[in-house]
């Protein structure tokens, strides 16, 4: 019985001419391009940097921050791509999210440094502030000055309270985290006395 709506087949024979595509794009359009070297130092130099500041003592807890915002970054990233939110013309790799530097590199690290610097709930709402609108404000215009972000159906103001509530969500995540395991390992050891 044919349909008129596409089968599984038709969809997959679709992914496989827009894969063969964006390989051919990235082979000749990005790969050792200026912004591609740009995207290849940004998923390198932060966490070299990171490395250097970072408090060891709460490596766990600030490093559980980071991947949370990582995970949560790289998701709506996705979902963003996928409802043709915005768009990354430029990728590192073809076989990759799009904008894994930002993601995975750029967005936990400097999270984590105001995680780690901003112990009170105030100092890390006005540095998350200010991160957001760093990132929405000044960072989006210049990578899409540079053609290395679009935005189709979005808006900086939208990043803005996008990363505000991602970075406050992630903080109270993890701080509850924290102090989930804290309590279970002081419960554990109470009763092993």
């Amino acid at each position: 019985m044919k349909t008129n709506f596409p089968s599984h087949s038709d969809l997959q024979r679709a992914r496989e001419v827009i894969e063969d595509l964006a390989i051919e794009h990235w082979y000749y359009d990005d790969l050792f391009s200026p912004q591609w070297w740009f995207l290849l130092i940004a998923a390198v130099l932060p966490y070299y940097l990171w490395w250097k500041v970072v408090n060891k003592e709460r490596f766990f807890e600030i490093f559980t921050f980071g991947l949370l915002c990582s995970i949560f970054s790289i998701l709506l990233d996705m979902i963003g791509v996928n409802l043709l939110l915005w768009d990354y013309p430029d990728k590192l790799f073809h076989f990759t999210p799009p904008l894994i530097p930002a993601d995975v590199v750029v967005i936990p690290v400097a999270s984590m440094l105001i995680y780690q610097f901003c112990k009170s709930w105030k100092s890390f709402f006005i540095a998350a502030l200010a991160l957001a609108g760093l990132f929405s404000f000044i960072f989006e215009p210049i990578f899409i000055y540079f053609h290395m972000f679009d935005l189709i159906h979005w808006k900086h103001s939208f990043s803005f309270i996008g990363f505000t509530i991602l970075f406050l969500s992630t903080r109270l995540l993890t701080n509850s985290l924290i102090k989930g395991i804290y309590h279970s390992q002081y419960n554990g050891s109470l009763k092993e006395e």
